[in-house]
């Protein structure tokens, strides 16, 4: 049986990839969640919707960016997330997220996104 907590996350992770955040939002964030990246106004929900009408990833079509889910990982409550973002005229990011999921929404998130160019070339490379 998948950990519900990841089916929570996976379908977060398709809306997203289709440029469709607020709904994200709106059907699978808890009204008390939590955010952790300090550049979310708040910390909370409002804060987050915010930020995406902010950054034109509330609804399709307002942006040219391509997010691919590389990695999902689950243990409990918890869903890790690696993904690519690339838009044009910007280098391509990698994005590690972390998920708290309760009851099919999720009450905390944290991040941290690097500019793919400034990765460390690992010493077997």
């Amino acid at each position: 049986m998948e950990n519900p907590a990841r089916q929570v996350v996976v379908k977060i992770c398709a809306l997203f990839e289709q440029q469709r955040g607020m709904e994200a939002a709106e059907r699978y964030f808890s009204p008390d969640y939590l955010e952790h990246n300090p550049d979310i106004p708040g910390g909370n929900l409002e804060g987050f919707k915010q930020v995406l009408v902010r950054e034109r990833m509330d609804r399709p079509g307002l942006r040219d960016v391509r997010l691919k889910v590389l990695n999902v990982v689950a243990e409990g409550d918890h869903v890790c997330v690696h993904m690519w973002c690339e838009e044009p005229g910007s280098p391509p990011l990698r994005i590690l997220e972390l998920y708290r999921v309760e009851d099919g929404k999720v009450v905390e998130h944290w991040d941290a996104m690097r500019v793919e160019d400034q990765l460390p070339i690992p010493a077997s490379a």
